[in-house]
């Protein structure tokens, strides 16, 4: 997995399952050479969403899913705006003044991002619920499952679109899972060089910053943000 995220130029949501791994997996502080203490990344995440019940934390936790998930292309101005409408968004579904996303929201805001960005994989509520089972395992902060079964907030969603483009839709560790054919074999795909980041990252260089911007307009307003 770290070989193909160094393969394309956009690689935050791949740094982002990285930190989440490294945060369940390892301890939660590293050691410099100078020897000083530094906290990994999935750790810095973690507790950033423990205090996103606050407005200050939120907005912090906010940005920070904000810089991973819309790339730098769209403009300075553009990644605070998107973060504010994400920050005032989560704080108010979290006070319970707004309606949480169903599921279904996030996986047809994965599908659309595909469709648009002219990737062919595709994802269904059971593999977008499965990864909210394994982000709870990471973190309670992280994943609202055990409260709202098939419904969860503006920063889980997208929290949820990141896990989506690493895995190409899937729940499985593997970048290039196998599927299932209709006689019930699986069929391994060949998906090497064609990964959805890799489709993503086709897309944002070759068109213009007022088009990228809508993908991320897209999604927002699959969100209610």
């Amino acid at each position: 997995m770290k070989r193909l995220c160094l393969s394309v130029t956009f690689v935050a949501p791949c740094l982002l399952v990285a930190a989440l791994c490294s945060c369940k997996q390892s301890p939660s502080d590293t050691r410099t050479n100078q020897g000083s203490v530094s906290k990994s990344p999935g750790v810095v995440l973690v507790e950033e969403a423990e205090a996103a019940d606050t407005k200050e934390g939120n907005q912090k936790y906010a940005k920070h899913l904000t810089e991973e998930f819309v790339w730098r292309q769209t403009g300075d101005a553009y990644i605070s705006a998107f973060s504010n409408r994400l920050s005032e968004a989560d704080f108010m579904a979290r006070q319970g003044k707004r309606k949480l996303i169903p599921e279904s929201a996030v996986v047809q805001a994965f599908i659309d991002l595909m469709t648009q960005t002219g990737g062919s994989f595709r994802t269904d509520t059971n593999i977008v619920h499965q990864l909210r089972i394994s982000v709870l395992e990471v973190s309670p902060a992280l994943s609202t499952v055990k409260t709202h079964d098939s419904e969860c907030l503006p920063s889980e969603a997208i929290m949820l679109m990141l896990q989506l483009v690493s895995h190409n839709g899937s729940s499985s560790t593997d970048p290039c899972p196998p599927t299932h054919e209709p006689a019930g074999g699986l069929v391994q795909n060949v998906c090497e060089g064609a990964t959805a980041l890799v489709v993503i990252s086709r897309y944002r260089s070759s068109h213009s910053r007022f088009e990228n911007r809508m993908l991320f307009d897209h999604v927002a307003q699959r969100f209610g943000m």
